[in-house]
C-alpha cells in the first residue's frame, strides 16, 4: 500500500463526518461534566488534593487501557472497539448519577477514564482514511470537536445545573443528561460508523498477539518519536495543573460558581474551535508542523504566568476580566495550534500498520500527564497559594520549549 494514499474504503467524506459527530458528542457529554466536578466532589467534602485526585483517577484509567485498547482496534477493527467504549460511557455517566459518596464518584471517573480511551482510537481512525501529508489538518479536525464540546458542553452542564437546582434531581441531572447523550451517540455511531481499518491492515497487526508490544517497544526505541511522546507529556502535564485548579482559583479569587466557571470553559471552547476548525490548515501550509509546535508553546507558557496575575476583585470586571480571558485566549490558541500539530507529525512518522498503537501509547503518556498534573496542581495550590500552580506550569511550560527545539532537530521526513 503506498503509504501517501488514503484506504478507499470508506469513502473519506463520510468517515470524517462521522466520526467528528461521534468524538463531538462524546466530548459534549465529558464537557457537560468537567468544570463543575469540582462543586459535585466539594459537595461531597472533598477537599482540593481530592479533588486533583478525582480528575486523576480519569487520567490513569486512559493510561493503563489507551495502549491496550489501541493495539486492539489494529488487530480487529476500530468499530467494535468505539461502539465498545461508547457503551462503557453511558454505564459511567449511570454511575455518577447515583453516587452518593465520593468513592463511587471516584469510581464513575474511573469507568469513564476507561470509555475515553476511545479519543486515541478516533485519532488512529482518521489516520486510517487520510494521506500523511493531510494528517495535521485531519486531526484537527478531531481537535474541532473538542472544541465544539467544550462549547456546547460546559454550556449546556451549566445551563442543567441551574435549572436543576430546586427540582427532585438537582444537579444529578447533568450526569444523567451525558448519560442519555451517551446513549443517542452509541444509536448513531452502530447505525453509521464504517469500519476504518482495511483486511490487509488488520492482517499484519494479527500476526501477533493484541498484547505483543512490539510495535510500541519499536515506536520508543525511535529517539524522534520518544522525544515527541516526552514533549506531549510535559505540554499536557502543565496544561492539566491549569485544567485541575482553574474552578477552585476562581472560585477563591473571584467567588464564581458552576454557572460561571462553566462559561469560562466555552470561551476556551470557542477559540478552540476557531484555531482547529478554521485556522489550522492554513497555518500548518505556512508555518509547518514544527513550527506550530514551537509557537504553540510560547504561547501557553505566556497565558500561564499572566492568568494568576489577575486580581481579585468581585464582581470580576473592567482590565481584570480582560486579563484573565486574555490569559486563557493565549492558552486555547496555544493548545490548539501545538497538540494536532505534534499528532501529525507523530502519525507521519508511524507506519500505517501501527497508528492505533502509537498514537494509544501517545494518549498514554497525556494520560499519565494528566494522572499526575491535576494531583500536583491542587497540592500546590493548597500548599503554595492560588497563583502558584499557574506559575509552575508556566516554568516548566518553558522548560517544554527547550525540549521541543532539541527533538524536532531530529525530526526528518
Amino acid at each position: 500500500m503506498s503509504a501517501a494514499a488514503p484506504p478507499t474504503s470508506p469513502p473519506r467524506r463520510r468517515a470524517l463526518t462521522t466520526i467528528f459527530v461521534t468524538v463531538l458528542l462524546d466530548l459534549v457529554g465529558f464537557g457537560m461534566i468537567l468544570p463543575l466536578l469540582p462543586f459535585y466532589a466539594q459537595e461531597l467534602r472533598a477537599s482540593a488534593f481530592e479533588i486533583g485526585l478525582l480528575f486523576s483517577s480519569y487520567s490513569l484509567a486512559q493510561l493503563v487501557f489507551a495502549p491496550l485498547l489501541g493495539r486492539l482496534s489494529d488487530r480487529t477493527g476500530r468499530r467494535p472497539v468505539l461502539l465498545a467504549s461508547i457503551g462503557g460511557s453511558v454505564a459511567a455517566y449511570l454511575l455518577f448519577t447515583a453516587a452518593d459518596s465520593f468513592a463511587v464518584l471516584v469510581l464513575s471517573r474511573t469507568l469513564a477514564g476507561v470509555a475515553a480511551a476511545n479519543y486515541a482510537i478516533a485519532q488512529a481512525y482518521v489516520a486510517d482514511v487520510s494521506s500523511r501529508e493531510h494528517r495535521a489538518k485531519a486531526m484537527g479536525l478531531i481537535g474541532a470537536a473538542f472544541g465544539v464540546g467544550f462549547v456546547l458542553g460546559p454550556a449546556l452542564g451549566g445551563l442543567l445545573a441551574h435549572l436543576g437546582a430546586g427540582t427532585v434531581l438537582g444537579a444529578r441531572i447533568v450526569p444523567l443528561s451525558a448519560a442519555v447523550l451517551s446513549a443517542v451517540n452509541l444509536v448513531i455511531a452502530f447505525a453509521w460508523l464504517p469500519e476504518s481499518l482495511s483486511a490487509e491492515l488488520k492482517g499484519i497487526s494479527r500476526q501477533g498477539s493484541w498484547l505483543d508490544f512490539r510495535d510500541l517497544r519499536a515506536a520508543w526505541r525511535d529517539a524522534p518519536l520518544r522525544g515527541l511522546m516526552l514533549l506531549f507529556f510535559l505540554v499536557i502535564f502543565c496544561f492539566s495543573m491549569m485544567e485541575a485548579t482553574l474552578a477552585l482559583f476562581c472560585q477563591a479569587r473571584f467567588g464564581y460558581g458552576e454557572l460561571q466557571t462553566a462559561f469560562l470553559f466555552v470561551f476556551v471552547g470557542v477559540v478552540l474551535v476557531v484555531v482547529q476548525g478554521g485556522l489550522l490548515g492554513r497555518l500548518v501550509k505556512r508555518f509547518g508542523e514544527r513550527g506550530l509546535i514551537l509557537t504553540g508553546i510560547v504561547l501557553m507558557a505566556a497565558g500561564l504566568i499572566l492568568l494568576p496575575l489577575t486580581p481579585a476583585s468581585r464582581p470580576l470586571a473592567g482590565a481584570a476580566l480582560v486579563l484573565l480571558l486574555g490569559s486563557l485566549a493565549l492558552l486555547a490558541v496555544g493548545q490548539g495550534m501545538n497538540q494536532p500539530s505534534t499528532l501529525g507529525l507523530l502519525s507521519r512518522l508511524t507506519a500505517d500498520s501501527a497508528q492505533g498503537g502509537t498514537i494509544g501509547l501517545s494518549r498514554s503518556f497525556g494520560a499519565l500527564a494528566r494522572t499526575l498534573g491535576p494531583a500536583a496542581g491542587t497540592w500546590i495550590f493548597g500548599a503554595a497559594g492560588t497563583g502558584w500552580p499557574f506559575w509552575t506550569a508556566g516554568g516548566l511550560m518553558l522548560v517544554a520549549l527547550a525540549l521541543a527545539v532539541s527533538v524536532l532537530r531530529k525530526v526528518s521526513l
